[in-house]
């Protein structure tokens, strides 16, 4: 079919999105002291099949002390990734079109860090076969590896909904774009005739709403690649295996706040053999959770136990943005918010060591930073050590972020010389946010930029029809923006 090449779509691109699951700092976080890199100091980091790239141009931004390294098939993606790394001076940003096979004989060192997001869903066994054999001559003793893929049995009910539509796709006329249009066409018209594929699987219909919703880039490389396999994590762990690689955590935290809140339960429905053998502990969490998608760290056998510098954490966030009750993961959280607001309020200042933070919130402290976590509403922070080049390097990246939102709705991340990592701005935040430095008044500079290009924001999902009405609603995102995220992505050395 027109648009593959090996099975993987390249006819359209991937997503300008920001992956946080990508930072090196919330995974050495969670390995403690199995993680092969501390924080501020040199490491080399691989992204296999980067797609934009902009995670990772990001990324090599916020660490200029590190090497970072990548390779993706699609050129357009290759070019993209080359534009970020040269426009903003990143040195240490070095990148491939290569596929697995011929990436693993090219001149490459060996990693700490190798991740691969989405990617292994998205391929089929022969390029599996490839990554593990990367893995097993690029990964260095003790290294570790993010996996995030597609799981069963959470993705089970959707299989067919997605085989519907990759058999309209294969079968459709026009551009890979308009056959995707094509195929969600026919997804709604059986869901119309009260299909009983829709019927007797409420939660289809809900999916179906979601991807209407979704751009077509997204949908084409999350749906339509011809390999395309979601997978157990038991056949994952198996295929890592053949590398030294094991299960060391969860990336996310609030995956691994949850894992906690489980333990129990798996234990007690698992019985022993869910308490000697980890990989079926994993397995039956799929099953409890029914999540679709993991995020997981496997670490190569052959490591050394290191010390562990003091934790240092900043803000992600506002208080105001802090919820008494969540869902970060599967199951909801009850937040000791007392003492996490009294937390999140000290770190407004700048980042902390982790025992005086916790002094903060009392008794609850422990309790209260977990919860803080799981809600990304804190990151870890780097050491002072560094600042001044990581700043200047997240300077140039972040001015050209803000140069390319005049134009385009798409990377919305900025970097932070502090986190040596991410922190989420929207189109609208950095329209604000180049009106400051070029010294204009934030609203008109954001509401004449769109009006040009004949875009408005939107209100409770609906088009705001007057330009004064838009003008309107501009002035009262800048005073949200203003009062709650500036002071943030000030603290955390995104602007200046």
């Amino acid at each position: 079919m027109r648009g593959w090449t090996d099975g993987y779509v390249t006819e359209i691109g991937y997503t300008y999105s920001f992956h946080p699951e990508l930072q090196p700092w919330p995974m050495a976080e969670a390995l403690g002291d199995r993680s092969p890199i501390q924080p501020g100091q040199p490491f080399d980091y691989c992204e296999l099949g980067f797609g934009q790239g902009f995670s990772l141009a990001l990324l090599a931004a916020a660490n200029p002390q590190a090497r970072f390294w990548g390779n993706d098939i699609n050129p357009d993606h290759v070019a993209h990734a080359r534009w970020l790394a040269n426009d903003a001076g990143l040195s240490n940003l070095t990148v491939s079109p290569l596929g697995f096979a011929d990436y693993a004989d090219s001149d490459l060192p060996v990693f700490d860090v190798v991740a691969l997001h989405g990617v292994w869903s998205w391929v089929g066994p022969q390029q599996r076969a490839e990554i593990v054999a990367f893995l097993d001559r690029h990964l260095k003793p003790g290294g570790i590896v993010y996996l995030g893929y597609n799981v069963l049995p959470g993705w089970a009910q959707y299989l067919p909904l997605r085989e519907l539509m990759l058999a309209s796709a294969r079968r459709g006329q026009g551009s890979l774009a308009e056959r995707i249009t094509g195929s969600l066409a026919l997804a709604e018209q059986l869901r119309a005739r009260d299909a009983g594929y829709f019927r007797v699987n409420p939660t289809v219909g809900t999916r179906l709403d979601a991807l209407l919703e979704r751009p077509v880039d997204y949908l084409a490389h999350e749906y339509f690649n011809e390999s395309w396999h979601p997978t157990y994590f038991t056949d994952v762990a198996q295929a890592l295996a053949a590398a030294g690689l094991r299960l060391a955590a969860q990336v996310r935290a609030a995956d691994r706040w949850e894992e906690g809140a489980l333990a129990d339960t798996i234990l007690t429905a698992g019985g022993q053999a869910a308490a000697d053998d980890p990989d079926f502990r994993e397995l039956l969490r799929d099953y409890v959770t029914n999540r679709p998608f993991r995020r997981d760290l496997f670490i190569r056998d052959g490591g050394a136990v290191q010390a562990i510098p003091p934790h240092l954490w900043a803000a992600l966030g506002h208080p105001r943005d802090l919820l008494r009750r969540a869902t970060p993961a599967t199951r909801p959280l009850e937040v000791p918010f007392d003492a996490a607001h009294a937390m999140l309020t000290a770190l407004q200042a700048g980042p902390m060591e982790e025992a005086a933070l916790l002094a903060q919130g009392g008794g609850e402290g422990p309790a209260a930073l977990m919860a803080l976590k799981a809600l990304d509403l804190v990151a870890p922070a780097l050491p002072p050590d560094g600042y001044d080049q990581r700043r200047d390097a997240c300077a140039r990246l972040n001015a050209l972020l803000l140069k390319d939102a005049a134009a385009a709705d798409r990377m919305p991340a900025l970097a932070s010389p502090v986190t040596g990592g991410g922190v989420a701005v929207d189109r609208l935040g950095k329209l604000f946010l180049a009106a400051m430095q070029q010294g204009e008044e934030p609203v008109m500079h954001a509401f004449t930029t769109l009006e040009a290009l004949g875009q408005r924001v939107l209100r409770d999902g609906k088009p705001i029809t007057s330009a004064e009405r838009h003008k309107a609603e501009l002035a009262e995102r800048w005073e949200s923006f203003a009062r709650r995220r500036l002071p943030v992505l000030h603290a955390l050395g995104a602007v200046p």
